[in-house]
Formats: C-alpha cells, structure tokens, sequence
C-alpha cells in the first residue's frame, strides 16, 4: 500500500510541474487545418466542445453565422460573376457562369483561373504584374480540386488516450490493489464537407486496450478494433432545412456525444449502462441508421432515426428535440447585447435543454425465439453562466424480457441519472465534480437488481490545444464493495 500511495503522490507530483511551464498553442487537427483556426474555436478544452463546436458538428462540418460567407451583407458580397459567353467565344476572357450547388461566383473565378492572382480591393488591372505570375501557379494546381469539390488537404486526424491507474479496486473483478499502466486507444479519423453541400466523418479503432475487470452494469466504448463511425450527412437536402444523414454513427438522442465531456474515464452512465447480460444496447452505441435532422428558428434542433440491425428484420426507432435559449444559436451567431444597458445576468447565461426516445427490440434474429423489446427515455439540460457550466441527465427504461426466456418473462426497470459542475480557473484549466446514480429492479429473482453510486472529481489542464492531460479521482459504491480508484490520463490528437 506504501508503495501504491508513492506512486501516486509521484504522479500528482508530476502533473502540478507541468501546470507551471505553459507552451505555446499549436492547434493541427483535420479541422484546425483545413479551417487554419485554433482548436480553442470549438473546445473548451479538447475534446470536450463549446457552443461554437456544437454549432459546427450540427451543420454538418460548415462554418456559418456570423462571419461566414452565406452572412455576409451584400456590400462585402463578391462582385457578380460575368454574363455567360456563347459556346466557344473565349476571345473577350470572360468566365462562363458555373451553374450548380455552392458559391456561383467563386466557381466562375475558378473557372477563368483568377482566384488567388488578385484581391477584392485590388482590381485585375492594376494587380502587380509580379504578384500575379507568382499566384497564378500556386491557383492551377488548387483549380481542379476546388472545382469538384475535394477538399485540398488529406482531412484525416489521429487521436490517442494513455491512462495510468493506481487505488483499490475490490469491485473491479481480478487485479485489486494494483497499479495499471495501459496504452488505452489509438484511433484514425477522417472528417470534412464536399462543398458545404455534404458532411463526412469516420473513426476507426485500431488500437483499444481495456481496464481489467470492470462494472459489469457499464460498459466501455470503443471496445474493439473496428469502424466505430463511418457517414455522410447530406445538408439542406433538395433545398429544405432537412439534413439527412446515412451510416454508421451514434445516434442523436441526447445533447452530448461520447468524447464530449472532461473525465478521462467513464462516460455518462444514462449513456453507457446495459440491462442484463442479453443486451449490448446503450445510449452511445453506434450504430447502422438512417436519420433525418434539422435546425429550425437557429435555436431549436430535432432529429428521427430508424436503426437497422444486421440478421433481423425488426427496425429500431428514435427521436430528440433541443432548444437553446440565450447565448450563440445553433447557426453560431452570438447574441445582441445592448451596451447601454446595465449589465444583467441574462447576458451572459445559456440554457439548453433536450428530450430523446428510442424503441427496439433484441434477442435472436429472424427467430421465433423469445425476444426483448425495450424503451428509453431522457431528459438532459446543460446550464452555462460565465466560467460555470452545470449539466443534468437522467434516464428511464424498460426491458420487457431480459432474460430472453419463454416463461416467466423478466420486466426489469432502470432509472440512471447524473448531475456535473464544471469551473473554468484559468483559460487551459477546468475543474470539473460529477455525482452518478444508477437502479436496476425487477419483481423476479431470477434477475439480480443492479445498484451503483459514483463520486468523480478532475482537473483537465491543456499545455497544448492538441493536448489534455487530466488527473481524476473516483469513489465508487457498487453491490459488492466499494472502489477508489486514481487516475492520470493524457489525450492528444494532430
């Protein structure tokens, strides 16, 4: 036990050394570089997102709002693309009008190879003949790919986790009392939009190494080697407000994906927890669907979905509104704030609030076997005010037949819920306290009813923008004991 509390005094030790050298930021995900912003433009601290990133993860990758090209008022506007010339005259070097999805005008400047030789302030006839000779090279070898749409840079990210964890572990299964030091995941991503028109992304696992033993009531994500994510997501669809969105991804139910939060560990338990040893299924778990999403008024979101299951002909179904009320909209634009008025709380607070469904069944495919049909159902609010965020979820479900047996059948009720506080200390370092609850009951014996409290305090400190490392203490009370675990974790992505 001495050496176990060394170890991590050791490790405390090392982490509050590197809070006193601050480096400079460097932000080179796929994002940052196709956009040439900094990380911070859509994190807090990565991977958790801001409002800004919520924004451009619901508009399918797109940068819009304020500042954005589809915004500008009309005096900054590009000047109109020239009449079309008829077929085959090129002799007065006009550019024909390029018709189609995205920006007319700048299509047409592509067309006529002018995009980069000369500036909006800078008319073409008295551009630097310099300046000129010295753009147009670096534009014919862009000229192709932005014509069809390919994005010039490979758009493909890495994301790595390393996790070092020392405490009593009783309730963990085999390796209690012990010290793990474990290469946690490694994963590729490649992500971005064709145009403004379509969105993409994928993830796929190719390293992941679990935690010996475990909660059996919780199960990990991203726990093979596989595609965890691979969809397109179509924007404004034939011209309505209406994303449609194809592939393998997590369903949106509630306000948060998977990565989106500060422990280093465990994921939200209304998300992550499972019935029964029967059923895999879980809030977070990605899967095969087609969904249909859209932003209505810049402030309200909503989203229905059909999942398909391979082997089986029963579909699952799902649903989830939010609405946001004061702060930047779902579009990213930022409020109007009268300044010649006394500063009022309303400025600066932000609530967002969402309910999801989902419905399904499991059990053996295409089979008269006895099955289980389940419903989930959730609440999830998250509160901003200055440096503070609050985020409260809670979930209720029912599982008809968990044990998937012919006689008796086997009701089993959950009920999960989870409330955090975050404080922002500094502008690379968060504090962040969360309290988790879980009961699983049911009137027959033959199911054994699940009970789990969970107590989690972290500190997420980001040296680089590109990089989080977190230490965290969690206190667990399960069925057959209690678990106290310490945990130092580093997260980084380039």
């Amino acid at each position: 036990m001495r050496h176990t509390t060394s170890l991590l005094l050791i490790t405390v030790g090392a982490f509050a050394a590197q809070l006193a050298f601050v480096s400079a930021s460097h932000a080179v995900p796929a994002f940052s570089r196709a956009h040439k912003v900094e990380c911070t433009t859509c994190h807090t601290i990565y991977p958790e997102l801001n409002e800004y990133g919520e924004a451009f993860l619901k508009n399918s990758y797109v940068y819009v709002g304020k500042g954005s090209k589809a915004s500008k008022p009309a005096a900054t506007a590009p000047a109109p693309a020239p009449a079309a010339a008829p077929a085959g005259d090129t002799a007065t070097g006009e550019a024909p009008v390029v018709k189609g999805d995205g920006d007319a005008a700048k299509l047409s400047k592509l067309k006529a190879g002018a995009m980069g030789a000369v500036t909006a302030a800078q008319p073409a006839a008295t551009a630097a003949p310099a300046a000129t000779a010295a753009a147009e090279p670096a534009e014919s070898q862009s000229e192709g790919l932005a014509l069809s749409g390919i994005p010039e840079q490979l758009p493909i990210s890495f994301t790595g986790s390393i996790n070092y964890f020392t405490g009593d572990r009783r309730n963990m299964g085999t390796g209690g009392n012990d010290v793990d030091f474990a290469a946690r995941s490694f994963k590729l991503h490649a992500a971005g939009n064709f145009r403004d028109k379509v969105g993409f992304f994928a993830t796929y696992v190719a390293y992941s190494e679990q935690e010996t033993g475990g909660n059996t009531s919780v199960t990990p994500s991203n726990n093979k080697t596989d595609i965890n994510e691979f969809f397109l997501q179509w924007r404004h669809a034939l011209g309505t407000p209406v994303n449609l969105k194809i592939g393998r991804f997590q369903p949106k139910l509630g306000l948060w994906k998977t990565n989106n939060k500060m422990s280093v560990t465990n994921n939200y338990v209304p998300y992550t927890y499972t019935v029964g040893d029967n059923s895999v299924f879980r809030i977070e778990q990605p899967q095969d669907a087609i969904e249909v999403n859209s932003i209505l008024g810049k402030r309200f979101f909503g989203a229905l979905g059909i999942v398909n299951h391979k082997g089986q002909n029963e579909k699952d179904g799902y649903g989830h509104i939010a609405y946001k009320f004061g702060g930047a909209d779902y579009l990213g634009n930022e409020p109007n704030v009268d300044l010649d008025k006394e500063e009022s709380i309303l400025d600066f607070l932000t609530l967002t609030a969402g309910a999801y469904g989902y419905y399904g069944e499991n059990g053996a495919s295409n089979s008269t076997d006895p099955r289980n049909t389940y419903f989930r159902a959730g609440l999830d609010t998250e509160l901003l005010y200055k440096i503070y965020r609050l985020r409260m979820l809670a979930n209720y479900g029912e599982d008809d037949n968990v044990l998937l047996a012919a006689n008796p059948w086997t009701d089993v009720i959950s009920k999960a819920a989870t409330i955090e506080g975050e404080v922002t200390l500094l502008v690379n370092l968060i504090a962040a306290a969360r309290f988790e609850y879980l009961q699983q009951e049911s009137a027959k014996a033959a199911f054994s009813n699940v009970y789990l409290r969970r107590y989690v305090a972290t500190i997420g400190y980001a040296p680089l923008e590109n990089l989080k490392l977190a230490t965290e203490f969690k206190y667990e009370i399960g069925q057959t004991g209690v678990n106290r675990i310490g945990t130092l974790g580093a997260t980084f992505s380039f």
